[in-house]
């Protein structure tokens, strides 16, 4: 039987814990995370909109990562969950911002990715969610 490990930040224990879940399940040498948004370790949402929310996603990506001891170039998929736009952007211009935000943060990392628009997320502020899994 295979060992299933839970994983969550320090910091985000007392606001995932209450729903039963967690930020990152180690199993069968792989690594899945759940949905990270651009609420940072304070639990508040950055502003700045859909970019500056990217940014944070794949930061909080990146400290899961670290705290399962993986790196982004372990990362084999990612599902992107954005918001429809309230500025009139198309979802390829969105795109576009939420690539650059992943460059920022984990550069040069390419994988298998799917971009799902829907019509909300968990609370009107977060404008992406970013689901991933990694090898390890």
């Amino acid at each position: 039987m295979a060992k299933v490990e839970r994983l969550n930040r320090p910091s985000m224990k007392p606001l995932i814990e209450p729903f039963g879940l967690c930020e990152a399940v180690k199993a069968h040498r792989m690594l899945y995370l759940g949905g990270q948004t651009g609420m940072d370790e304070t639990h508040q949402i950055v502003g700045g909109g859909l970019k500056a929310q990217a940014v944070q996603a794949f930061r909080n990506i990146e400290a899961v990562l670290v705290l399962a001891g993986a790196r982004p170039a372990d990362l084999v998929h990612l599902t992107w969950y954005v918001v429809e736009s309230a500025d009139g952007k198309s979802f390829m211009e969105e795109a576009l911002d939420i690539t650059a935000a992943r460059e920022e943060v984990m550069l040069g990392l390419v994988c298998a990715s799917t971009a799902v628009r829907v019509k909300a997320l968990l609370t009107p502020e977060i404008l992406i969610e970013i689901q991933a899994v990694a090898a390890l």
